[in-house]
């Protein structure tokens, strides 16, 4: 006797999968892993190499993590998908959601690291005394909702600054997860010392050289076959450490002559951009050119800054997506969402700011429905 899902099937008009493409390349992409559900066929093109979404097709994709919110507490437990929307009062629209794995926010506090190629990656902290000795990296595939947990440091001491980057080597194909860290031994010794998993190639973290001189403790960013951090070298000079994903070796670029403060960097249409604080809000944003040397892009500053707003993350402003007009939405202060226009080199803020929060907004360039474990070693 056929079964519920046989008869389900047999209802449903079988369709060529030429015709299977030519629906899917229409609909959003949010409605892709429903789109899995429906038959066999649909399930094979999707995962199949004829149909593979375009950067352009996921040039309005952003995900979203709210760390904190006072109007909704639970809201650190869910990952949103936004759309540039100008016609939304906060010039975005969250068009899907879902829950993060519950074992992951149980007595424990989530940040994303950074996003790479579709994939996400977070570190999990558990609600200790000592806060960062707890960390556990988790690889994420928003489209799938798969989930790979990195094995934990047996370090018995204790972490003053953890920072990690999440990158992927072109040549061969494998992702890798850096941790680089400032650690006190039980002798009261500062060390400073950088490790990376190998998806592929070492299943365990492995030590590599380090700088001799800390991170600033924000975590990495990915561009290019590189991983880019905000650091100090020996002179004490901010400095960006780049961590080149082949060869497993740092180099140090200078910063522009600036005389800013609190020096945040990003990955913004397909370059390195540093942002430096300013006096009275404002902000210098610096583009790096392939030479490896700077050019500015705008500076401007943010008006009606908000008493919700923490202190501590007023230095921060980071550019996100290009809009249709010509203006550029940002993150300001990981609480609120502003557009920039570079015509009248002004800033206009989109967001209630009497709602405290923090969350982080992440481009996602491109889809994988394959396996994780596939994915994160190379064989796909």
């Amino acid at each position: 006797m056929a079964n519920d899902q046989d008869i389900i099937s047999n209802k449903i008009p079988k369709l060529i999968p030429d015709v299977v493409e030519l629906i899917l390349n229409i609909l959003p992409y949010y409605y892709l892993p429903s789109c899995r559900l429906v038959c066999r066929t649909w399930n094979d093109v999707i995962l199949s190499s004829k149909y593979d979404p375009s950067i352009s097709a996921a040039s309005n994709f952003l995900l979203a993590h709210v760390y904190s919110n006072r109007r909704d507490r639970l809201s650190f437990r869910n990952l949103h998908c936004l759309e540039l929307d100008s016609d939304h009062v906060e010039g975005v629209k969250s068009v899907a959601s879902f829950n993060l794995r519950r074992k992951y926010f149980r007595r424990s506090f989530i940040s994303t690291i950074n996003s790479c190629n579709g994939l996400l990656a977070f570190v999990v902290t558990k609600n200790t005394k000592s806060w960062l000795n707890s960390n556990t990296v988790v690889i994420l595939n928003p489209m799938t909702n798969e989930y790979f947990e990195l094995p934990k440091d047996e370090f018995k001491g204790n972490w003053l600054t953890c920072s990690y980057g999440f990158g992927f080597c072109p040549k061969t194909k494998h992702y890798k997860v850096v941790r680089n860290s400032t650690v006190e031994d039980r002798n009261s010794t500062v060390n400073y010392k950088s490790e990376i998993f190998a998806f592929g190639t070492r299943q365990e973290w492995t030590r590599i050289e380090s700088p001799s001189y800390s991170f600033n403790g924000c975590h990495g960013v990915y561009l290019n076959g590189g991983l880019h951090w905000v650091g100090q070298d020996d002179l004490h000079h901010d400095v960006i450490y780049r961590l080149n994903m082949e060869d497993e070796k740092y180099e140090h670029i200078p910063f522009p002559n600036d005389d800013g403060y609190f020096p945040c960097i990003g990955v913004f249409n397909g370059a390195l951009h540093l942002t430096l604080s300013m006096e009275g809000h404002e902000y210098t944003m610096w583009k790096m050119k392939e030479d490896g040397s700077w050019i500015k892009a705008f500076s401007t500053s943010v008006p009606d800054v908000g008493k919700n707003i923490l202190s501590f993350s007023q230095s921060t402003l980071e550019q996100v997506k290009i809009c249709k007009d010509g203006k550029i939405l940002c993150v300001w202060a990981g609480a609120e969402l502003v557009l920039y226009d570079p015509k009248t080199e002004k800033m206009e803020k989109l967001m209630d700011d009497t709602i405290a929060r923090e969350f982080s907004v992440h481009n996602i360039d491109c889809f994988n429905f394959n396996a994780l474990p596939d994915i994160l070693t190379g064989k796909i």
